[in-house]
C-alpha cells in the first residue's frame, strides 16, 4: 500500500515480505526489498538488463550517507484526497547498467544464472551478493564523481 513503491506477493511468506513498509521509505531497511534481502531471494531479470534492476537501490540506501531529497505525492486519508510530502534517499538508477556489469564480472558461481524464457534474454540474480556489491561498488564510484565533478569519476 505504499503511496509510491508498491510491491505484492503471493505464496506462505507474503505477509511477512510485505510487513512494516513504512511510506517515507521507498527502497530501504523498512520496505520489501530489505525482507527480500533477509530471506536471501533471488530476482529474475526477465527481458531487462541491469539498469532497471531495483534490487541495486538497497545499495543506495546502505551506502554511507545518501543524498536525500523531498517527494511528494497524493494519498487518501479517511476518503480524502491530499498532497503528502517526505524525505528519502534520492533514488538515482543512472549508473545501474555498469554497476550490473562490473557485478556480473565478479559474481561467485551461482550468483548469476542466464538464460532465455521464450524470446527473452533473463538473468536469475541472488539478491544479497548483488545487494552487497551494490553498496560497496555505488559507495566508491559516486563519492569518486562527486569528487571529481564527473559523471564517470575521472
Amino acid at each position: 500500500a505504499h503511496p509510491q513503491t508498491s510491491f505484492a506477493a503471493l505464496g506462505p511468506a507474503a505477509a511477512r515480505l510485505l510487513a512494516g513498509h513504512r511510506a517515507d521509505c521507498h527502497l530501504g531497511e523498512d520496505s520489501p526489498l530489505a525482507r527480500l534481502y533477509e530471506a536471501d531471494a533471488r530476482i529474475l531479470l526477465l527481458g531487462t538488463g541491469y539498469a532497471t534492476c531495483t534490487a541495486f537501490h538497497l545499495g543506495e540506501y546502505r551506502m554511507p550517507g545518501p543524498p536525500r531529497r523531498s517527494y511528494r505525492c497524493v494519498v487518501t486519508s479517511r476518503g480524502v484526497r491530499r498532497w503528502w510530502e517526505y524525505e528519502d534517499v534520492a533514488l538515482d538508477d543512472g549508473d545501474f547498467a555498469a554497476l550490473g556489469a562490473a557485478f556480473e564480472d565478479a559474481a561467485a558461481d551461482g550468483d548469476v544464472r542466464a538464460g532465455q524464457v521464450g524470446a527473452a534474454a533473463c538473468r536469475l540474480v541472488r539478491l544479497r551478493p548483488a545487494v552487497d556489491f551494490a553498496t560497496d561498488w555505488l559507495t566508491e564510484h559516486r563519492a569518486a564523481e562527486r569528487r571529481s565533478g564527473r559523471p564517470d569519476g575521472s
